[in-house]
């Protein structure tokens, strides 16, 4: 029937549905028997997440099977001869698209397993307490810096003690920037020195998307949308990401996403003329480096995306599935305002309000809602992954220092955040035999009398007198660690 000259645009349609059907019963098969295959390859906890991965997502895009099909992503060699030559070619295709699949939607294992497996303590050393800092709260407050910041950083470097930084925050900075500002901020408090000591190297520095250059490796070659100020951009960029993009330079390729934005095509009756639109991005991530800076446009825009690859063609793909990477789940954070602001933890609770209503609202399952609502993966404090980076960072510090650090002390303002991740790790440090952690807060943040302190093991005016304490505490590892040192000298 093919053969003949008048065969109808119906009778054409039904054959290809027939090929389609065939297609994806033959891939379903095959899939099947490859699954087996890949479980036999695979630790058992991961069994799991194979088989969530290895979805039809991957056989639909290829064999474009979506309702509403164009013409060019059929051409005439779509037809039951080239299925049949190619079933040697689709074992290959069946298991790289299962294993593209798992490597996706396993980010979350990967975090797991990061954190299963801890930088060890094996150098031989006098060990000491070890400080892990927050930024916001304990040494400024905005762009306000406390008087008292370099006198705390300098009573630790005079006694050798290992500390570094770990915010919820970072503002777009890359971390040597960070380190950067906060030099000069800290150096202008600190007339004894005129400026000359240096209170924090690049390598001390654990902003909320530091994790990224980790732990998204596998996303460097993709092409990724990035969510915050102008200034992340360059972070991203100098994390190795290849393919990035601003969110704003997403709407101003696709202005009518959002009625409110700045091409305004819902003011005053404007009307925004342009050809035929190209969704051809491919976005594969999106990364929420610091908060938006249009909360309306971003919670319209990435509700789009995590629904479809092309919203402007289709508003719903059933197999499309991306993942939405956060790096601060703080609802609030200390500024220069009297009172605490939203943070970032604010726009992630506003879009999934949002992006579930939207689901409802599109009929879709209470289990598919709840599996995207999955895709979200959260960095920042108090994540143990976090607090591993941070662990890692002062153990560097500490052999820098000739060292080992017998105790650490998490400084914060937030006890949701700094002291709630300060007593979890405790409780993992214990159970994997672990040095210690404790959660010290101050008065100078968020906190205020009367809130629930989280299992805050002391609560100081400031982090002048958290460092105070802790080192009355410890004078005697300290005492043994300047012997060693003057052991060494001779």
């Amino acid at each position: 029937q093919r053969d003949q000259p008048g065969l109808t645009n119906q009778t054409e349609a039904i054959e290809k549905q027939t090929i389609t059907k065939r297609s994806i019963m033959m891939y379903t098969r095959r899939q099947s028997t490859n699954m087996k295959e890949a479980k036999r390859k695979l630790p058992r906890k991961q069994h799991l997440a194979l088989e969530d991965g290895c979805t039809l997502s991957r056989v639909t895009s290829n064999l474009s099977v979506s309702s509403d099909t164009s013409d060019n992503e059929w051409s005439s060699s779509s037809t039951r001869e080239e299925i049949d030559s190619n079933e040697k070619s689709n074992k290959y295709f069946a298991e790289e698209s299962m294993f593209a699949d798992f490597k996706q939607m396993s980010l979350k294992d990967r975090i797991k397993d990061y954190c299963m497996n801890p930088v060890p303590q094996t150098f031989d050393k006098p060990a000491v307490p070890g400080f892990v800092f927050d930024i916001d709260g304990v040494f400024k407050n905005g762009g306000k810096y406390a008087p008292f910041g370099a006198k705390a950083l300098r009573l630790l470097q005079e006694a050798g003690i290992p500390y570094v930084f770990m915010t919820n925050g970072g503002g777009g900075r890359t971390e040597r920037q960070y380190a950067d500002v906060m030099n000069e901020k800290l150096c202008a408090f600190d007339a004894d020195e005129m400026g000359k000591r240096k209170y924090v190297k690049e390598v001390q520095m654990i902003l909320s998307y530091t994790p990224f250059a980790t732990h998204l490796e596998h996303f460097k070659n993709d092409p990724v949308l990035i969510v915050g100020c102008p200034r992340a951009m360059n972070a991203a960029k100098s994390y190795g990401f290849k393919k990035p993009m601003a969110i704003s330079e997403y709407t101003r390729r696709h202005a009518t996403m959002n009625p409110f934005g700045k091409a305004g095509c819902e003011k005053d009756n404007k009307v925004i003329i342009s050809g035929k639109e190209q969704w051809n991005e491919g976005i594969k991530a999106i990364l929420v480096f610091t908060d938006p800076g249009d909360f309306f446009e971003a919670i319209q825009v990435l509700t789009d995306i995590l629904l479809s690859s092309r919203p402007g063609e289709k508003e719903y793909e059933k197999y499309h599935r991306i993942p939405i990477v956060f790096s601060n789940p703080d609802l609030l954070w200390k500024t220069q305002y009297p009172h605490a602001r939203f943070g970032q933890g604010a726009f992630r609770l506003s879009l999934e309000a949002c992006y579930k209503a939207r689901m409802q609202a599109m009929g879709l399952s209470e289990r598919e809602i709840e599996q995207r609502l999955g895709d979200f993966v959260q960095f920042g404090k108090p994540e143990h992954a976090q607090f591993y980076h941070a662990r890692e960072a002062a153990l560097k510090t500490a052999k820098r220092l000739g060292c080992n650090i017998s105790h650490f002390y998490m400084v914060g303002d937030n006890p949701r955040s700094d002291i709630t991740g300060a007593v979890k790790m405790n409780k993992v440090s214990k159970s994997k035999k672990l040095k210690n952690w404790s959660g010290m807060l101050v008065k100078t943040g968020v906190w205020q009398e009367g809130d629930n302190t989280m299992g805050a093991k002391g609560i100081y005016a400031n982090v002048v007198d958290v460092i105070k304490a802790v080192l009355k505490k410890h004078a005697d590892e300290i005492r043994d660690l300047k012997e060693s040192t003057k052991i060494v000298e001779a």
